[in-house]
This record gives structure tokens, sequence and C-alpha cells, in this order.
């Protein structure tokens, strides 16, 4: 029998990828789709049956683990996610009967599996209705750690976390947060496009766009997939970024006349606003470790149409840099404040990577602060809501180097101020991402 390669299909191969090289969910995307048939009327599809049924991948395997004759988490990769996809339909997806659901499951399970396993999924998602969606709004502090994180689809470690660095209510928010669909952002390329022409650009689309309060770059909008589709964003008017990568970028003053060293920059969101700030002038530098991100940053480069950023491959824990008064350094992370948006992170991380990334992080920081003029600064920036990658390391930097001090945040970023002067989003609270950023001055 042939396969009805539709877009149940492709989310299903995408998911058993990604449990087989627990590679970064974006990367398996790019992959797939450049060297599979995937008509592109159906990737938006795709992607959203995937990432939703990621998001709630802890729920979801709770409820089919009770359901399932046998041990649900020994069973092969396709059957795992074919049940996983069809259980998601059931639950979330109000258009669709369930009877459809169960029916497509079955007949995907025919074709890719054979008949073997199509009794066992026909029989576990008959069993599942409507009214098993999950509700956090009932849970109490005192249950159980593994039922809070089966309900809010975090693994028991993170939920563990945050209770204790943040309590039950705002552990509760966070997870709301990363369990919603995101509201995506973009920002005009002011280098390429004026603010009157981009606003009737949307309006033609019948795009649903808000300007952002703060920076007028920035457009909240709705139909992320029909906005990307169209011709503007390749001949490079706007980039899909989220308002806290803005605002990080905004810590940095521009001057003209001086050099910004951008050492963790690829795939370049942070660099190229800078570049388009500064008029598509001036002197930026921007370096990375990974040669397969630079290219992203150099295809956005040249679809957003700047030529002012030099890019080279380096590490930013042993290399040579050159001098600069501005030093970026938007490190690697564990990145639990952009899970809304990456719902694969959360199943991807584990509690022993925090040590780890806290080692490499200061050892970043550390090795990148000769490279920073007297006088000038250094911006030590994570996507992350531990307390141990961000104050935690700037902590450890500052007890062993005097000679840097923290600056407090001009007007424009005081609502997003900590006390000690960090800017320091908090998902729920702030509607946006969570960021972490501190400008260290290099005062001798």
């Amino acid at each position: 029998m042939a396969v009805n390669r539709n877009a149940r299909f492709h989310a299903v191969q995408i998911l058993t990828q990604f449990d087989r090289t627990n590679r970064r969910l974006s990367d398996i995307f790019s992959d797939y789709f450049a060297s599979t048939e995937v008509p592109r009327g159906i990737r938006p599809s795709v992607t959203h049956l995937v990432q939703e049924s990621m998001r709630w991948r802890g729920y979801l395997d709770s409820l089919l683990s009770k359901l399932y004759h046998g041990r649900f988490h020994k069973t092969e990769y396709f059957l795992r996610n074919i049940l996983r996809l069809g259980a998601y339909e059931i639950l979330f997806r109000e258009h669709v009967p369930d009877y459809a659901a169960v029916s497509e499951a079955v007949r995907l399970t025919q074709t890719v599996l054979g008949h073997r396993a199509v009794g066992a999924v026909n029989a576990v998602l008959r069993r599942i209705r409507a009214t098993d969606r999950p509700d956090s709004s009932n849970l109490q502090s005192d249950e159980p750690l593994e039922r809070i994180a089966a309900v809010t689809s975090h693994p028991p470690w993170m939920i563990d976390r945050w209770l204790r660095h943040f309590g039950f209510e705002k552990t509760l928010k966070l997870c709301g947060w990363d369990n919603r669909l995101p509201v995506p952002s973009v920002r005009r390329n002011r280098t390429k496009v004026g603010r009157s022409e981009f606003e009737s650009f949307l309006d033609k689309l019948d795009i649903v766009w808000e300007t952002n309060s703060i920076l007028s770059e920035f457009y909240h909008v709705d139909r992320i997939a029909a906005l990307r589709a169209t011709g503007e964003f390749d001949k490079g008017y706007y980039s899909i970024q989220d308002i806290s990568a803005g605002l990080v970028t905004r810590l940095i003053n521009i001057d003209k006349g001086s050099v910004i060293l951008d050492v963790c920059a690829a795939p370049g969101g942070k660099t190229t606003y800078l570049a388009e700030r500064l008029g598509n002038k001036g002197t930026i530098y921007a370096y990375d470790s990974d040669d397969g991100r630079l290219s992203l940053l150099k295809e956005n480069m040249e679809r957003l149409g700047l030529d002012s950023v030099q890019v080279g491959l380096r590490d930013a824990t042993v290399d040579e840099y050159p001098m600069a008064k501005t030093v970026l350094l938007d490190v690697p992370c564990m990145g639990t404040g952009v899970m809304s948006k990456r719902a694969d992170l959360r199943w991807r991380r584990t509690e022993n990577e925090i040590e780890q990334m806290t080692g490499l992080q200061l050892k970043m920081l550390s090795h990148m602060s000769p490279f920073v003029e007297t006088g000038g600064c250094l911006v030590y920036a994570t996507c992350s809501v531990e307390p141990e990658e961000n104050w935690g390391v700037v902590d450890r930097f500052l007890e062993k180097n005097v000679d840097f001090t923290v600056r407090q945040p001009g007007d424009l970023l005081k609502p997003f101020a900590d006390e000690r002067g960090a800017l320091h989003t908090f998902p729920p609270d702030n509607g946006m991402d969570g960021v972490f950023a501190v400008v260290l001055d290099r005062i001798k």
C-alpha cells in the first residue's frame, strides 16, 4: 500500500528523528524539508503538529502509559509518535472529530508499521476523550511532583527546581506560558523599508498587528506562516525576533565611531539588529564557533542587505579577538526562558547540564573580558531563567575582576530591570521570552 504522505506522516517522521538523535528540532526541520518532498502548502501544518505534540509530550506520555497494555516507553519510536500525535489531536484539535483522529492514526500505522500494530493504536486512542485534557488549575502545591510535572508537561527535575526557586504559583504561570501558542513578533528592517510602507504591507495581507510600545521597529503579528510565505521576507524587509532579544540589543549604546564585538553571534538576530541600528555602517565583528550556524548568519546578512558586519569562526573560550569598546557575549545556555517557542528544549535538557553550562559561561566571560577597552563595556546575556546561569555566573566573575562594575540600565529598559540592575524578564509577567542581560563597565 502506498503511503499517504500527508502532514501527519511527515510529523511522525520528524518526531521520530528527534527521538533518535536528540538534535535541535529547528535543525531537524531544516534538514527534513531540504531533503524530503514536502509540499509548501502543508509545511505549516507539519510544523504545528510537531511543535504542539512536542509541547504536550509529557502529559501525552503520562496518559498513554496508563492506557497502553505494556511498557509504553519501550515501544518503537514510530508507534510511540503515532499514538502521541493521535492523542494530541483528540485532546487539543477541536475541529478534528475524535473518530477522524483515530481513523487517521490507524491508517498511518497500517502504511508505516503494517497491520501488527493497528489493533493497539485503535484500542488505545478510542479510550481517550476530550475530557482527559490537562487542567493545571486543579493542581495543589502539596500534590506529588510527578503529577504536577505530568499535568504541566514539563520534566520533573525542572518542576522541582522551579518550585524551589519561584514557588508554586509562579511555576504554574511559567509552565502555562510555555504551553500556550506563542504570539510571534517581527522586526522591521529600517534600512530597507519605512514604517508606513511596512504597515501597509501587513494590512494588505490582513495580518492583525500591533506596534510594540517599547521598540517601535517590532510588531506583534498573527498568522506568521502567511507572513513568512511572502516575498518580502526574502527581500529582507523584516526578521522574526522576540521583543526580549531586541531589549538585550538596546543595552548597547550606538556610536558610529565605535567597534562592536559580538562573539556568540550566530544565527545573527542581535547582530543584524545592531547593524540596522547603525544604518549598515560602523564596525561590527561577528564571530561564532559553529561553522554551520555562521552560514545562517551570513544568509541573514545577505537577505537583509547588510554588509557592514565582518564574520569569522572563533571560539570565545580560547581564541584571540580584536579590542573593542563594546563586547556582546550572548552565551550558550539552558534556554529555559524560550521554551514557549522551542518546546523541544524541555525534553533535550538535563539537570546535569546546568553545571556544565555555568562552567562554560564563566570561562567565556573570563576569556573575553581582556578584549574590552578601558572605558568600554561587556554585555553578558542568556535566555535562561536559571539563577546559576545569570547572577550566579556574573557574581563569580566580579569576585575576581574588580576592574568591572555593573551599569544601571537607562530609562527605556528600567521597567524590565531587577533590583541589581540587570535586564531580567520573566515570560508570564512581561509577555515575552525570558532573558537576562547585564552591562559590565570596564573602569580600569
